[in-house]
């Protein structure tokens, strides 16, 4: 590898990030590394000035920056914005993520995560703990984390990671770009992290680190933290259910299983909400049969079980 191939191409997503942009910006910056990096960055036609920001960067930094800007958003549209618009661009062995919303906090994180990956062929991603912030109160803490995961620094495969449930955020997250299968992502109607994931961890395992390197941001017009607990559990039922249909075996079989027991968990604990929590068990039955049944009891029980000893 020459000296001026690039290693790692860092990826963000933006839409109105006025407030938050130059905090990410600054955190790609910082990093101290010893490879070329890239920054690849897709505006979705935003509207409050963000774009002005991120011409001020990239002509401070041009060989740096670049820059997809859009006049219509795209994300309404339903396409697949990171598929269509980064994936074709990115020039780098490994890609990282952070949208504008959020930012790195360890300025040698990539190094990191590029030294583990380099040095262990076999591993398709490396992330890392990640802190919260909520922009209302101007809390930070860090995620709270799985028993299984807590306090250490573990290699996991796609079957630990839908046994532990979730335990990273795409902005922790350094990938092989060679493990990405496109073709397999193009396939699904709106492509989201979750999907990306289960990809990458058909085709090697995961390292997880034990450090807080990065800050996820809660707002009320984040894309994520901005709907509410119900919406994202059913969401995330609906993605994991298009993954199973996708491909079907034990692994994404507990994913739907898994999203089903903790939108039941919902409406019974929070909600109050048995018309609806009557709903989940035929919903099991359709998607999975008398498995689905089956696991969605084990899942309570378990989830139970592990309140008791926590």
């Amino acid at each position: 590898m020459n000296d001026n191939t690039v290693m790692v191409s860092i990826c963000c997503l933006t839409y109105n990030h006025v407030p938050y942009i130059r905090e990410c910006l600054d955190g790609f910056l910082m990093q101290q590394v010893d490879f070329p990096i890239e920054i690849i960055i897709h505006d979705d036609a935003s509207t409050d000035g963000t774009q002005d920001i991120l011409r001020e960067y990239q002509e401070k930094y041009p060989d740096l920056f670049h820059l997809i800007l859009q006049t219509e958003n795209q994300y309404s549209k339903g396409i697949h914005v990171t598929i269509e618009y980064i994936f074709p661009k990115v020039k780098g062995k490994y890609i990282a993520f952070c949208e504008g919303d959020d930012y790195w906090t360890d300025s040698y994180k990539l190094q990191k995560q590029v030294n583990f990956l380099e040095a262990h062929p076999d591993y398709s991603l490396c992330c890392h703990a990640t802190k919260q912030y909520i922009q209302q109160t101007g809390e930070l803490s860090k995620w709270k984390l799985p028993r299984q995961v807590e306090g250490r620094n573990i290699s996991f495969t796609c079957r630990d990671w839908t046994h532990y449930g979730w335990f990273f955020w795409p902005l922790s997250v350094v990938l092989r770009k060679s493990c990405l299968d496109v073709y397999f992502l193009s396939s699904f109607p709106l492509c989201r992290d979750v999907h990306t994931f289960y990809s990458l961890l058909q085709h090697g395992k995961g390292y997880f680190m034990d450090e807080c390197m990065s800050v996820y941001r809660r707002h009320d017009n984040g894309v994520w933290s901005g709907i509410s607990y119900e919406q994202k559990r059913i969401t995330s039922l609906a993605n994991a259910y298009d993954i199973y249909q996708e491909d079907k075996n034990a692994d994404t079989r507990r994913m739907v299983i898994t999203n089903l027991g903790e939108l039941l968990i919902f409406y019974l604990r929070y909600g109050r909400n048995l018309c609806k929590a009557w709903k989940v068990a035929p919903l099991a039955i359709r998607y999975c049969g008398c498995r689905g049944i089956l696991g969605l009891c084990g899942y309570i029980c378990r989830k139970a079980v592990d309140k008791c000893f926590r």
